[in-house]
C-alpha cells in the first residue's frame, strides 16, 4: 500500500482500499472481510461498500449479498490507458510486431515493483499465448520483466532482490540472486531478454526495453509463443525484430540515443 501523507482524507483512503480489494479479488467480497481488512466495524464497511455500489464501482450479488467490482472500474481504466502517450504511440507498432512475427505481442511497464501488461495484440494462430491487460508478470523470470529491470542501477537491483522473493514457476526458473545478476548483465549487453520456459511451461518469450528522453527505460515490448513454434533457433530472428520495434517506439517517445 502506498505511503500515507499528512493530507490524506481517511474516509476516501478507506474507500479506495475497498476498491482495490474488489479489483484484486478473484471472487466476491463480504462485509466481514472488508471490516477485518480495514480494522473497522461492520457498519462502516457496509457503508463504504454501498457507497461504491451507488457510484457504479461495485455490484452486490442479490443471492449471496456479497460484492464484486463494477464495470465503472473497467471503463475508467480503459480511458486512462487510452490516454497514455506510451500506449498510443506503441499501439500500431504492437500490431505490426504481431503481424511480422505471427506471435502474440505485449507491452508492459514497471509499476509498484511489478511488470504490468498495459496492452497486447493476440496471435491469430490456433495455438497461442494470451496475456491479460493489467496482469502482473514476474520480474525475475519473464522476458518482459527482465527487460524492465536489467538496466536499473546496481542499488535498485539490490533493493529489488532484497525485497522480492524469487519464486519458482517452472523447473527452469532462476531463484538465486547469484544467477540473476550476471544474467541481467548479459541482457544489458545484448539489448534483449529471453524467457526460456521460465515463467510458464511450454512458452518462450523475447522482450526489449523502450526508452524515453535521457535513456531511462519507460516500458518493455515483447512477443510470446509456444516453445514448439518459438524455437531456440528462432530466437535471434525474433530478437532482432523486437529490438528494432522497441528502438522505433523509443525514438517516437523522444529518445535520441
Amino acid at each position: 500500500m502506498p505511503g500515507k501523507t499528512n493530507y490524506e482524507v481517511r474516509s476516501l483512503a478507506r474507500g479506495l482500499d475497498v476498491l482495490a480489494m474488489l479489483a484484486e479479488a478473484e471472487g466476491t467480497v463480504g462485509v466481514t472481510e472488508v471490516a477485518e481488512s480495514l480494522s473497522v466495524d461492520k457498519s462502516t464497511a457496509f457503508r463504504l461498500l454501498n457507497t461504491l455500489v451507488g457510484q457504479g464501482f461495485a455490484v452486490q450479488d442479490e443471492d449471496s449479498r456479497r460484492y464484486r467490482a463494477g464495470l465503472r472500474i473497467v471503463q475508467l481504466s480503459r480511458r486512462v490507458l487510452d490516454r497514455t502517450e506510451l500506449r498510443a504511440v506503441a499501439r500500431p507498432w504492437l500490431k505490426q510486431l504481431q503481424r511480422t512475427t505471427g506471435e502474440s505481442s505485449h507491452l508492459a511497464v514497471l509499476a509498484q515493483g511489478q511488470a504490468i501488461y498495459v496492452d497486447k495484440e493476440d496471435s491469430d494462430a490456433g495455438l497461442n499465448v494470451n496475456t491479460e491487460i493489467g496482469r502482473p508478470a514476474a520480474l525475475h523470470c519473464s522476458a518482459i520483466g527482465k527487460a524492465l529491470i536489467a538496466e536499473l542501477s546496481p542499488e535498485e537491483i539490490e533493493a529489488f532482490l532484497s525485497r522480492e522473493a524469487m519464486a519458482r514457476y517452472t523447473p527452469r526458473t532462476m531463484t538465486a540472486p547469484r544467477e540473476l545478476v550476471p544474467h541481467l548483465e548479459s541482457i544489458r549487453e545484448q539489448g534483449y531478454a529471453v524467457d526460456d520456459e521460465e515463467f510458464e511451461p511450454g512458452v518462450r518469450c523475447v522482450a526489449a526495453p523502450i526508452r524515453g528522453p535521457g535513456g531511462r527505460v519507460k516500458a518493455a515490448i515483447g512477443v510470446s509463443g509456444p516453445s514448439v513454434r518459438v524455437t531456440l533457433e528462432r530466437i535471434p530472428e525474433l530478437a532482432a525484430t523486437v529490438v528494432d520495434t522497441a528502438a522505433r517506439i523509443s525514438q517516437l517517445l523522444g529518445y535520441s540515443g
